[in-house]
């Protein structure tokens, strides 16, 4: 046998922050986490992630190889508020209680952030968002001697008061590396002398990569459908598109459109439906689970994000459903505005369009309900977009290699990088 001790290699442990997790199959939940945690563990990471509780389901769960640690921030229980369904911002505008929740909240994500992920004996913290994860994840980096690493998502980053913009650019530079989901959300997070941050978008499940005809498709009937998917809150525009809809029919007499998901604006979107007298034209059918999406693309035939800056600097920080309808071969329209660019590219895959500019927004949809074989190649060509630059596949071994970078220039807690294995 020869002298000295032999190093064995093990698996990289991560442990994962984030304020939104999918509770069940289909949740759209802050689904793209679930699916980049799946798709780390298919490269023989070790995940656990640690996020709020919502009541019904459990605290403790092994789901897809990944181990889920739910921690409650209230009690009882049932009365939690925050989290989950149209997100933690909406939440604290709608409700006093979830108000009052917020420093619970943060008390409990520190608490249980620390305990979990020391326990899970981590190589590595990963935060999702900037607030309160990127923070609390960096408070983990300094109790436990590991690193952290940041993604920004886009709603951490526009739209956010002064205030946060500081709290953001110390979080960043506190951190070891941080990554953006767009160009768009990097250069807006890029203010003063925060550190370079690492374009890596999230990406499009399998699941909508699948060939067409192995997924079961909602049949339409002989007219033209149009689609918009995603929360119905001010900046996605969704307005705009409605507005839009009686310069379609006008060419298109049959054509409807189809409106996915749910959220504050519901109310007002439906009275303008009626409003300007297109309400029999226009099917709202809410939240929909995300293992029946593929079905809804498939029956449709242009897709359309016409997102907007609002009055606060809110807007669209990737736009991940674009990534879903053209994964299913629909040509996209969509607003010049956030990390949409960086899906669309005008006269190829899609449209661009300016924001908020109801007269464009009908010409290019009415441009691709007309000419069946222009909508057919824009939908192949966005489908071989997103396989060669959205696949999970990429995207986690980018983070995988930012991972090894992180760890090969420090040790931790006595141990060199070289000890795990990426």
């Amino acid at each position: 046998m020869k002298e000295g001790v032999t190093r064995v290699k093990r698996r990289l442990r991560i442990s994962i922050l984030t304020s939104s997790y999918p509770r069940y199959s289909g949740d759209a939940a802050g689904a793209f986490i679930e699916d980049l945690a799946v798709s780390l563990t298919r490269k023989k990471m070790i995940v656990q992630v640690v996020c709020p509780h919502d009541q019904k389901y459990k605290f403790k769960e092994c789901r897809n190889g990944i181990q889920i640690r739910r921690f409650p921030y209230f009690f009882p229980t049932r009365l939690q508020k925050l989290c989950y369904g149209a997100g933690i911002l909406s939440a604290l505008k709608k409700e006093v209680s979830a108000r009052s929740q917020l420093p619970f909240f943060l008390v409990a994500q520190v608490f249980f952030s620390f305990v979990l992920t020391k326990r899970f004996k981590a190589d590595l913290v990963h935060a999702h968002w900037s607030l309160p994860q990127g923070m609390v994840g960096v408070i983990c980096k300094k109790i436990l001697k590991i690193p952290c690493i940041i993604s920004l998502h886009g709603s951490d980053v526009f739209g956010v008061p002064p205030w946060i913009k500081r709290l953001n650019r110390m979080i960043v530079n506190s951190c070891d590396a941080c990554t953006a989901n767009s160009r768009m959300t990097a250069e807006k997070a890029l203010v003063g002398d925060v550190k370079d941050i690492q374009v890596v978008p999230m990406s499009v499940k399998t699941l909508f990569l699948k060939h067409p005809a192995s997924i079961p498709e909602i049949r339409k009937n002989q007219s033209k459908n149009i689609l918009f998917v995603g929360r119905l809150i001010d900046w996605k525009g969704v307005k705009y598109l409605i507005k839009a809809l009686p310069r379609v029919l006008e060419k298109h007499p049959g054509a409807i459109l189809t409106i996915v998901g749910d959220g504050p604006e519901k109310s007002k979107l439906n009275n303008l439906t009626r409003k300007i007298g297109v309400a029999s034209s226009v099917s709202f059918i809410g939240e929909i689970n995300q293992l029946d999406l593929p079905g809804v693309y498939l029956s449709s035939d242009v897709f359309v994000l016409p997102s907007v800056v609002n009055e606060k600097g809110n807007t669209e920080g990737l736009g991940v459903v674009l990534l879903e309808a053209m994964a299913c071969g629909l040509p996209a329209v969509g607003s010049n505005v956030g990390g949409i660019p960086d899906v669309i590219k005008d006269g190829a895959n899609g449209f661009l369009v300016e924001p908020a500019n109801v007269p464009m927004i009908a010409e290019k949809i009415n441009i691709l309900l007309q000419d069946d074989h222009l909508r057919k190649e824009m939908g192949r060509a966005g489908r071989r977009f997103v396989e060669k630059n959205f696949s999970w596949e990429m995207t986690s071994r980018k983070l995988i290699d930012l991972y090894g970078r992180v760890l090969a220039s420090k040790s931790h807690n006595g141990r060199q990088a070289g000890d795990c294995r990426f």
